[in-house]
């Protein structure tokens, strides 16, 4: 059995009504066959508070998927500069053959959270996610992604603006599933 750790936030616990769930774990045990999920995410963590229990990550998993960001480029966040050096520290912490970089989360723009995360600082962010994926040779996931072409954002999203509802979270797990399942395969 491929054990897959994920190391993130609240939007890998599956957040909901003020509480950690296990929709992504579980999603994704059911999505892959042979494969055991371990979740080590803490919600509302930034990378500074990730590099603080990096340790309690085990090294022996098939797949890491690293997915901090989101709350870095809030208004509570870091700067851009901490967040590359510290997101660096975290990929270069493990066998970089078994990352998957997933690049931060952003707000409903249609709701007021937009107004606690700056654009800049979070494409600029997003970018150093996808440039230390390239220099690492892991794959990089752009959750971006998810709400293009989507016409009603607040299908995706839960009423607090930046947590996923059942559609946002079967569309996070479409984009993580081929990649892990690319990932174990090698």
């Amino acid at each position: 059995m491929k054990k897959i750790v994920l190391f993130g936030d609240s939007l890998f616990n599956g957040f909901r009504n003020r509480r950690n769930t296990n929709l992504i774990t579980k999603g994704l045990e059911n999505r892959l066959s042979n494969a055991q999920v371990e979740n080590f995410s803490k919600s509302g963590a930034t990378t500074v508070e990730a590099l603080d229990y990096i340790d309690q990550i085990p090294q022996d998993a098939d797949a890491i998927l690293i997915e901090y960001g989101t709350n870095d480029s809030s208004a509570w966040g870091i700067s851009c500069t901490n967040y590359a050096k510290n997101l660096e520290t975290m990929i270069a912490y493990f066998n970089t053959k078994k990352v998957i970089v997933v690049g931060p989360w952003h707000p409903n723009p249609n709701s007021d959270q937009s107004n606690f995360f700056n654009p800049e600082t979070l494409k600029t962010n997003i970018q150093t996610a996808k440039n230390l994926a390239i220099k690492y040779h892991c794959p990089f996931i752009d959750l971006t992604k998810l709400t293009n072409n989507q016409k009603d954002m607040d299908k995706i999203y839960q009423n607090d603006g930046l947590h996923l509802t059942d559609l946002g979270n079967n569309l996070l797990l479409d984009a993580l599933t081929p990649i892990i399942e690319s990932k174990i395969r090698d």
